[in-house]
Order: structure tokens, then C-alpha cells, then sequence
């Protein structure tokens, strides 16, 4: 707990400031931009500058990644998602409650997964939408990245200001959370029209490239990613509204340009272009000492003896050779902190670049698909398998034939490294899954499923958003629960929690309007009401 204490005795000072900036943030949007490259208001006016200019801007605001204010990564995600997404815990509490036990009352943290998004995404959306009417293809790839993020923040909350952003600057009414997505896949289908038009007319043009972080100008990566991006967003919808999940995953599977298919297409924002990039888990974990490897993923790399672990995570300190995980929201009480210190980190660099999107989850999406009986130009099995070895690939580790063999190997027992037994896991636990990575033609629909949602769990490390959303939608993998639930009986614990509470932020500033969405929303404003998509039976 290095420096996080330190950066949040800051906050009550910087939040002063911050919130009366950013209180009305769905609201004050055109107050929130900046030129990331120093361009002036002369040069905005050239070659549609104004436009491309605000595009690094959205694509490193999607994950905070900026080095001003790298604290922001960890209010925005880690605090939450990456938490209950088992894949990382805090090693020392923050000194009391907090959200990463359920309790959204003490610090307030979640406020800033919204403020980001409507200061960082959707201010310089607008920005681009009334600076490019000469250049579509910049508002096309504007409207991708818009949805990249915005999806992130709908699964978060549920309702959110989407379709009529921008339109009253006295009240920013939200959208239910199937008009968000009925939009999300609007946008996509124009903005994949868009591109596929201009490409066929200019193929050689790449005069994004100056700005452009994760595809350095190349349209057809673009068109790719959108597809691929409209597949996840169907396979989300699949419980809720399974017709269109299916029309929507066959048409972007369909598409001529195809589909994030090997590592060389993965989405990755690359510092350059005159912005300078800092990875903001990388900044938790091993600047601030505030996340470290948890028992879940501990417990199912280990169970499946997977070579992905020595890529993932650092030895730790207190079992030398080994690698040691931590159950969420744990009680340090009898043990000091540095003990759960010495769990195991991530390899991640300051400089490692942050992850929109992989081939190997286009994989697993596909396979899940097949799965249901869609057309996905293959079957489950041989897109299960795909994916698996696409990850392998990605992450450079060895032996993905015998791991795709092995079918014996299950999720492993766990036991706390500070040796507090009431954190232990036993091995005949009903927390611990049965499940083996071989594919089996002959089992049951359920197991099928828990196959490829915990490999694409794997593969998709360290996205703790996305990984928290398919658990949610799933059910799988195993994932711990919390040991320590301080929400006040508003969350089911072993239900685990379904959705970040809305903004305190826009009760002040937008309070009509919150209170409705709370009505479209469906339950109360707590973490165990579920999103509309959240239908599984």
C-alpha cells in the first residue's frame, strides 16, 4: 500500500477540484477536451486535424492510460471490475471499507468509470462528429472507438446516457440498456459501411496514421475490429434477445473483411504519434502495491497446469519458486499486510501496451456460437481449440498440444499464503469446478459452455472488465466470492455482484434524470440488481 494511500490522501484535495469541473460531466462535455499533440486552434482547421487530433484521445481514455493522473486506471476499473472479475485482490484492504468488498458509500469510487468515459470518450466524440463532416471515415472510426468504450460503461452500470448525448445541455436523459446496444449495433453496421465504402475508393489512404494508437491508419484493421466487436456485443445479448445475437454475430462473422483472427490483428493502444502512454494495472500493482494475483486464477492456472501462468504473474515472495494468489476482500486482522504483499505481481511494464480486443477471444466467441447452432464457418471444438492455441501463442508459452489433451486436470484447492484458514478453499469444495480443458463431443451443453468461457477467461487476462461481464453472463468460471461482504445484505454473496451503483455525481448534478434511469434500470441502485442482458437462467 505504498502509494496508493498517499495518492488518496490527496484526493479529498484534487476531488475538490476535480468535481467542480466535472460534476455536470454528462452535461459540460465541450469542456473537457485537449489536444493531446499540442495543436493549435489554426491547425485544427487543416486536413480535418480538428478530428483526428481528439482520436488518441478517446482510444487511451477507453483504459486510462495516460501518465498525468496514472491513479485514474485504478478509480476507473481495477478498484471494481478487476477485482470481481478473479483475476486480482488487494493485498491490504485500502484501510477500510471500500468497493472492492461491496461497500460504494465509504470513498466514492464510482463515480470515475463515468466521468472518464463522458470526459475522455464521449466529449471528444462530439468533438470529431462536428469537426469532420469531410471526412467519414474519421467519424467511422470515432463511432468504433465510441462504443469500445461506452459498452464498458453500460456493463458496468446498466442504463447510461447514450443515444441523446449532447442534445439538451440542461439534462442528459439515459437509456435503457437495450436501446444502448439496439445503438451500439447501429453505430457499428454504419461505421463498418462507412469504412468498407471508402476503402474501396481509396485503398492506399492511411492519413490517420498520424494519430491513430492501436491500427497506425489502416482502415481495413478497423473494419475487423468492428466486426469483431459487434460479435462480442452479440454473444452478450445472447440471454436476453437470442434472435438478434444471432443475427448480429452471423453478420459480422459473414462480412468480407472478416474478423480479428491471428495475433497480428489483436488491439493494442501503442504509445507514439507524440502521446505517451503508462499501463494503469501496471501502475496498481507494482507502483502502488494494490492488486496482486488472486486465488481463482491462481487456482485454475495451477489445476490446469498452464504454461500461461509463468507469463502472467511474477514468483512471489513468500513460497520462493511459487506463485501465490489472494482471496477478494480477505481480512488482514493477525497478519500484516506485507505478507499478502508478497503474492505474486503481474509481468506487465509500464510501457506493456493496453488491450482493446484479441484474436484468441474472437475465437472463443465463435466457438460459442457453433455452439448454439449459428453460423460461424466452423464448429465449437475447432474454435475452442483455436483459441487456446492463439493464446498460448500470444502470451509465448509452450506445450498447447498436451494442454489441449489434458483431461484430467481440474480447478485446484486453494489455501491462503498468510496461512489464515478461515480464507481456505478445500479441495471438495462446491466453489471448485470439475471442469477439464479437453473438448468432450459428449458432454453435457453445460459443461460445453463452462469450457470455452473459462479458456476464453484465460486468454483474455488482464481485461478484468470483459472478464467480470462473462462471468456475470455465464455464471463461469468458478470465480471465489468475496470473503468479506460489507454490503449491508444488498449483495448476494454468492451470487457476486452484478453492477457498479450509479455516478453520486449525477444525483447531484442530474438527479431527475438518474432517478429515472433507476426506473429503467428495473431494481435498485445497488450491485446485486442485474442488467438487462443478466437473463441466464
Amino acid at each position: 500500500m505504498k502509494y496508493i494511500n498517499k495518492t488518496f490522501r490527496l484526493v479529498p484535495v484534487c476531488a475538490v477540484l476535480l468535481v467542480a469541473l466535472l460534476s455536470a460531466c454528462t452535461k459540460k462535455f465541450d469542456e473537457y477536451n485537449t489536444n493531446p499533440n499540442g495543436l493549435t486552434s489554426a491547425d485544427l482547421l487543416k486536413d480535418n486535424l480538428g478530428a483526428g487530433s481528439f482520436i488518441p484521445t478517446m482510444q487511451v481514455n477507453v483504459f486510462y492510460c495516460k501518465p498525468q493522473d496514472n491513479w485514474k486506471y485504478q478509480v476507473q476499473q481495477n478498484l471494481t471490475a478487476d477485482m470481481y472479475s478473479g483475476y486480482f485482490a488487494t493485498p491490504g484492504g485500502f484501510g477500510g471499507p471500500n468497493t472492492t468488498v461491496y461497500d460504494f458509500v465509504a470513498k466514492n469510487w464510482n463515480i470515475w468509470a463515468f466521468q472518464i468515459a463522458y470526459s475522455g470518450i464521449m466529449g471528444s466524440w462530439k468533438e470529431i462528429k462536428s469537426r469532420a463532416a469531410n471526412a467519414p471515415q474519421v467519424v467511422a472510426v470515432a463511432d468504433i472507438l465510441k462504443v469500445e468504450g461506452m459498452h464498458r460503461i453500460t456493463d458496468t452500470y446498466g442504463p447510461i446516457p447514450y443515444t441523446k448525448f449532447g442534445v439538451n445541455t440542461l439534462t442528459t436523459p439515459y437509456d435503457d440498456q437495450q436501446t444502448v446496444y439496439n445503438a451500439f449495433f447501429q453505430d457499428l453496421d454504419n461505421a463498418i459501411k462507412v469504412l468498407s465504402d471508402y476503402v474501396a475508393k481509396n485503398p492506399t489512404d492511411n492519413s490517420l496514421a498520424k494519430f491513430d494508437l492501436v491500427y497506425n491508419g489502416d482502415y481495413k484493421q478497423w473494419i475487423k475490429f468492428a466486426n469483431s466487436l459487434k460479435l462480442r456485443l452479440a454473444m452478450r445479448i445472447v440471454y436476453a434477445n437470442k434472435s438478434l445475437a444471432r443475427t448480429k454475430a452471423e453478420e459480422a462473422v459473414n462480412n468480407s473483411y472478416g474478423l480479428l483472427a491471428t495475433n497480428a490483428d489483436n488491439a493494442l493502444v501503442v504509445a507514439g504519434k507524440g502521446v505517451a502512454t503508462s499501463n494503469g494495472l501496471w501502475v496498481a500493482d507494482q507502483a502502488y502495491d494494490d492488486c496482486r494475483m488472486n486465488a481463482s486464477i491462481e487456482s485454475i492456472l495451477k489445476g490446469y497446469n498452464d504454461n500461461r501462468l509463468t507469463k502472467y504473474f511474477q514468483v512471489s515472495k513468500i513460497t520462493p519458486g511459487d506463485y501465490r494468489g489472494i482471496r477478494n476482500g480477505i481480512s488482514i486482522a493477525g497478519n500484516k499486510p506485507d505478507g499478502y504483499l508478497k503474492s505474486s505481481s503481474t509481468t506487465l511494464k509500464e510501457s506493456s501496451p493496453v488491450q482493446y480486443m484479441c484474436a484468441a477471444e474472437v475465437a472463443f466467441l465463435r466457438a460459442e456460437g457453433a455452439f448454439w447452432g449459428w453460423n460461424m464457418g466452423g464448429t465449437a471444438q475447432s474454435f475452442y481449440e483455436q483459441g487456446i492455441k492463439l493464446s498460448f501463442e500470444q502470451s509465448g508459452a509452450s506445450g498447447v498440444d498436451a494442454y489441449i489433451a489434458n483431461n484430467t486436470g481440474t480447478q485446484a484447492a486453494y489455501k491462503d499464503p498468510a496461512n489464515n484458514t478461515a480464507n481456505d478453499v478445500p479441495a471438495n469444495s462446491t466453489l471448485l469446478s470439475k471442469t477439464t480443458v479437453k473438448w468432450d463431443e459428449s458432454a453435457s451443453d453445460e459443461v460445453k459452455l463452462e469450457k470455452i468461457i473459462t479458456q476464453k477467461w484465460i486468454a483474455i487476462f488482464p481485461d478484468g472488465q470483459e472478464a467480470w461481464t462473462e462471468f456475470r453472463r455465464t455464471g463461469y468460471p468458478k470465480i471465489f466470492p468475496v470473503v468479506n461482504n460489507l454490503s449491508g445484505g444488498l449483495i448476494d454473496t454468492q451470487k457476486q455482484i452484478r453492477r457498479v451503483p450509479f455516478s453520486p455525481d449525477e444525483y447531484k448534478s442530474n438527479n431527475a434524470e438518474v432517478l429515472k434511469a433507476v426506473a429503467l434500470l428495473g431494481g435498485p441502485d445497488n450491485g446485486g440488481t442485474k442488467l438487462w442482458w443478466d437473463k441466464k437462467p
